[in-house]
């Protein structure tokens, strides 16, 4: 049916004009969406004006001496001054930011840490309020028990992987196939049109031939047990054995990803850089 109500007619297409958003909207803005407890996702616009605002305040190779990152703010309460730095490339216009703790209210501000230490904001965004990352205690007769095929759920999102050594990571990651097939078998009965928002995507009906595909970041490495190990500037708690390992969703773009450790005497440390870089490419047949 068109829209002027007949039967039979051949409908309209659209002007191939709008076919796609535009690349940008002219705006110095940014947005911060939640996408779990413990991960938020960033976008944002920085106009060439407010480029050449900054270098005229601040000298013409500003983006050139300083590091580009988001700063994180934790502001669940009023008098919390909680933050910390994540590096970035600012053309990128979009990153995935890991949070500690979920349960909390974040904001994000773009901008340039100076060599000499000085921040300079240049957008900021929403706050936005995080759900807790465990199961409520409360109770409730009234809610009925989840089903067994949860725990499967909860693998194939990545929560197996918390505090493993990069040994088990390794296993989990050959197990993880296995489980992700006899879940997706069955998710038509669940009524699940997706399992993630890109990679599990169910095909449509209609479609005989189909193909999806993601990728993720595992970042795993060891050192002494007592040493002081940060990844992009934050803490990551060690295992006993001095093992460790991230678990990153790998958005389209460059991500770096500085490595230090500091021995536990702060006599001696170590670094190591990796510099990871994902394009993704679809036919869209």
């Amino acid at each position: 049916m068109t829209s002027s109500g007949q039967m039979g007619s051949k409908p309209q297409q659209p002007d191939s004009d709008y076919k796609s958003l535009p690349e940008s909207y002219g705006n110095t803005e940014a947005a911060l969406l939640p996408r779990d407890p413990n991960w938020m996702f960033l976008y944002w616009e920085i106009t060439d004006n407010s480029k050449a605002n900054l270098a005229r305040e601040h000298g013409h190779d500003v983006f050139e001496k300083a590091r580009h990152v988001v700063r994180v703010y934790d502001v669940t309460s009023a008098d919390s001054k909680k933050y910390f730095d994540i590096p970035i490339m600012i053309d990128a216009r979009n990153w995935y930011i890991n949070v500690p703790e979920g349960g909390r209210a974040y904001c994000c501000e773009v901008g340039l840490v100076m060599p000499d230490g000085r921040f300079i904001g240049i957008v900021k965004t929403n706050t936005v309020n995080l759900p807790a990352g465990r199961v409520s205690d409360v109770t409730d007769e009234k809610w009925m028990s989840v089903s067994s095929d949860f725990d499967k759920l909860l693998q194939i999102s990545g929560v197996e992987y918390i505090g493993k050594g990069s040994g088990e990571v390794a296993k989990s990651l050959a197990q993880r196939w296995e489980m992700l097939r006899s879940v997706f078998s069955r998710a038509a009965s669940w009524g699940v049109s997706s399992l993630s928002s890109q990679a599990l995507s169910k095909p449509p009906a209609e479609k005989k031939f189909w193909l999806v595909a993601d990728c993720e970041l595992i970042l795993y490495g060891a050192t002494e047990p007592d040493a002081l190990v940060t990844v992009s500037g934050r803490k990551v708690n060690l295992n006993p054995d001095g093992t460790f390992s991230m678990r990153f969703a790998l958005p389209d773009g460059n991500v770096d990803l500085p490595i230090k450790a500091l021995s536990n005497d702060e006599t001696d440390s170590r670094q190591i850089e990796i510099k990871v870089t994902r394009t993704t490419k679809n036919d869209g047949k």
